[in-house]
């Protein structure tokens, strides 16, 4: 959005035909006293004085007219306001009823179960189950989609309206994106920037808009086109003083980097992000830092660094919440005991995690994880206990039915150990091919030597 408001939103604004959705804005900037939209109240307000370095009384009654103006115009706005928040209420009600989505659908002609409510309620529904359903997820951005290009003309201008179907089509474009659907994301993305070029250029939306985005072009491995919008996303964030959400983007950027290949460049970024996060508003979002971190410095092979981080963020990990969570973490920690040469401490934990991610049926991390134990037993000459786990653990990846470049490591890994001719570097080679592969299916395995 402009700072200052257009000449035709002042003359819509003095006349009483400005839509009330844009009147906290434009009232707001006009009581801030600015010098050129001063002039351009001018003939409209007898005796306007445009300098307000010593305000007049002309100039303290016009902005009194002004406040009163908007106030009284905005009353009714208010109303409407608090009427869309009943109904994203009962319509979240009803999504959380069996088949509610069906029954939304179903009456989706009905007035009553319409309008930005509808699209808040379906929104909000939308990302709350992106971890259970990307289907779901799909279903319900779609229908948001549908309301937001309804939108009542009597509240909602024409750049109004095309924010909220801007907000919409992201949504549904990283809907798509989490159910893999990555033509169907990329169709959504461009009608989301189409309609956001049509709005009022809120810098909130662009900021959303280009961090979900990012996520769309990061999947796509596409990683510098990623680092851009995750840069624009970040200064809009600090822009409108949201620093939480800047680390955010921070976060991801780091991920980014890693995935392609510049961990160290990682352990930088996301280092720059962790003071950013507000772990009140977003717990998770501040263990993910610290095991990023973690992460970043394993892969980089800085073991006593990762260590010395880890004993440093001890006491922001108290209290982690989630099995998965803590399991990861401990995953970690054994792998850096193993880059330090502490087998037992590593068997311990590895065996732990093993277990543990067998029992939530995550087969492949369970899997991944049986080859880092087996890496730790073959370095304490235990080959016999380590060619078994390879062996079961091969079977695993196979009945997972891995892409064709996974299931070939696993192959060659697999047929070695069956002949007894298994070493210690080809499974260092295999385990951090499947680590490389596990966030970029793209990757291909070059045994060492070839």
């Amino acid at each position: 959005m402009s700072k200052h408001p257009t000449p035709s939103e002042i003359e819509d604004f003095v006349q009483g035909r400005l839509a009330p959705s844009l009147f906290p804005r434009i009232a707001r900037h006009l009581l801030q006293g600015c010098p050129s939209c001063n002039t351009l109240l001018a003939p409209h307000y007898q005796g306007f004085v445009t300098s307000v370095s010593a305000p007049s009384p002309d100039t303290v009654t016009v902005h009194d007219e002004i406040l009163d103006r908007a106030f009284s115009l905005l009353r009714p706005y208010r109303r409407y306001l608090r009427r869309v928040e009943i109904r994203r209420g009962k319509i979240a009600a009803i999504l959380l009823e069996d088949e509610g989505l069906e029954a939304l659908i179903s009456r989706r002609s009905d007035p009553r179960l319409s309008g930005l409510g509808a699209v808040k309620a379906l929104l909000d529904h939308s990302w709350a189950v992106r971890h259970e359903s990307p289907k779901e997820m799909v279903r319900l951005a779609r229908l948001a989609v549908h309301f937001s290009s309804s939108l009542d003309a009597r509240w909602h201008d024409e750049r109004d309206s095309a924010d909220w179907q801007a907000r919409a089509w992201g949504e549904l474009g990283n809907a798509h994106r989490v159910a893999d659907d990555l033509d169907e994301a990329e169709r959504a993305f461009g009608l989301a920037f189409e309609f956001f070029l049509r709005g009022t250029g809120d810098v909130h939306l662009k900021a959303k808009l280009y961090d979900l985005h990012a996520s769309f072009l990061g999947t796509r491995r596409q990683f510098d086109l990623a680092f851009a919008a995750l840069d624009i996303a970040y200064s809009t964030y600090l822009e409108i003083g949201d620093s939480h959400l800047a680390g955010k983007t921070l976060i991801t950027k780091a991920m980014y980097l890693h995935y392609s290949g510049q961990s160290e460049a990682a352990t930088l970024v996301n280092e720059q992000a962790m003071p950013l996060i507000d772990r009140l508003r977003d717990s998770n979002l501040l263990f993910f830092s610290i095991h990023n971190q973690l992460w970043f410095l394993v892969a980089c092979g800085r073991f006593k660094d990762a260590r010395i981080a880890l004993f440093n963020y001890s006491g922001a990990l108290q209290g982690i919440e989630g099995r998965i969570n803590k399991l990861r973490l401990r995953w970690l920690r054994a792998q850096i005991s193993a880059g330090l040469w502490k087998w037992k401490s590593a068997e311990a934990d590895l065996l732990h995690v093993k277990a543990g991610f067998e029992h939530e049926e995550m087969g492949f991390a369970a899997a991944l994880a049986s080859l880092d134990l087996a890496l730790v037993w073959m370095r304490q000459s235990r080959y016999e206990e380590a060619e078994r786990l390879v062996l079961k653990a091969s079977e695993v990846f196979v009945a997972l039915r891995i892409q064709r470049e996974a299931l070939g490591a696993m192959m060659v890994l697999k047929e070695s150990f069956e002949k007894q001719k298994g070493s210690i570097g080809l499974l260092e080679n295999v385990v951090e091919f499947l680590r490389r592969w596990y966030v970029n299916p793209n990757e291909r395995f070059m045994p060492r030597g070839e």
